[in-house]
């Protein structure tokens, strides 16, 4: 529903700076792209709220790459080859609809044999597997466990599995007061996978929160931080997007 709220504001500020103006049309094509934008976010990684206003969970399939390549080819083709024929449109539906095949395929193959390596060690709750940011042929894991969240990545061609992080959880009341902030539940809509970090400083408690999905150059990417004094009220709170030392301030005034 909000898709169609958010075509006709884009269409109704259009209509503005344009005198010759067919409403309907511009509508139509604007939705249209709104809808192929939401279509490519819930089979990458990121995710969509497919139901807002009415519910602000995500949907999120998790098979393509951010920059995915095959993607790019065949839309680069689409836009620039002259003679569009049937056929021509038919070839490149097809490859699309069998390279999303071939990556729900590899996904699945991604996360039995992540099941096969990690079950006869430890109690798993969930597996999550997403596309590398980076490499094709590799596949991003996260094993949610009773005691740890077990972070890696696999060659699909090789079947090298490499564990690069393993993240010992901390008690449940720490999640639970990260999740009541203004942070935290910016956090969690942001991102329905993440690992809470506790350690004190001073006469302060301080949570961070670390987005698992992506992991660039020895780091996960996002983060956030909620500082608390020791009766447990929150002082300040930031969000640290792309980098850590990045610092944006949240307001943490009660609702």
């Amino acid at each position: 529903p909000a898709l169609f709220i958010l075509a006709g504001v884009i269409t109704l500020g259009l209509s503005i700076f344009f005198q010759e103006f067919n409403f309907l049309r511009v509508f139509l094509w604007t939705l249209i792209g709104c809808f192929s934008h939401t279509f490519f976010d819930v089979l990458n990684s990121y995710g969509a709220k497919l139901f807002m206003p009415f519910s602000k969970k995500k949907s999120m399939v998790g098979i393509l790459m951010l920059y995915d390549p095959v993607v790019t080819i065949l839309c680069t083709l689409l836009i620039f080859v002259g003679e569009k024929t049937l056929i021509f449109n038919a070839g490149v539906i097809l490859s699309f609809i069998l390279y999303i095949i071939v990556r729900l395929y590899m996904k699945h193959y991604v996360s039995a044999l992540i099941n096969e390596m990690y079950s006869k060690n430890f109690e798993i709750y969930e597996i999550s597997v997403l596309p590398s940011l980076i490499a094709f042929h590799k596949w991003d894991f996260i094993v949610n466990t009773e005691e740890y969240h077990l972070v890696g990545q696999v060659n699909i061609i090789t079947r090298r599995v490499l564990e690069r992080k393993r993240l010992k959880k901390s008690d449940d009341r720490f999640k639970e007061m990260f999740d009541e902030t203004n942070i935290g539940r910016y956090f969690k809509d942001f991102t329905p996978i993440y690992h809470i970090v506790q350690f004190e400083h001073m006469d302060t408690i301080i949570l961070k929160s670390i987005d698992l999905r992506y992991y660039l150059n020895n780091n996960f990417m996002h983060h956030a931080t909620a500082i608390y004094d020791k009766e447990n009220n929150v002082i300040e709170s930031f969000f640290h997007p792309y980098n850590i030392n990045k610092n944006i301030p949240v307001l943490e005034a009660e609702l």
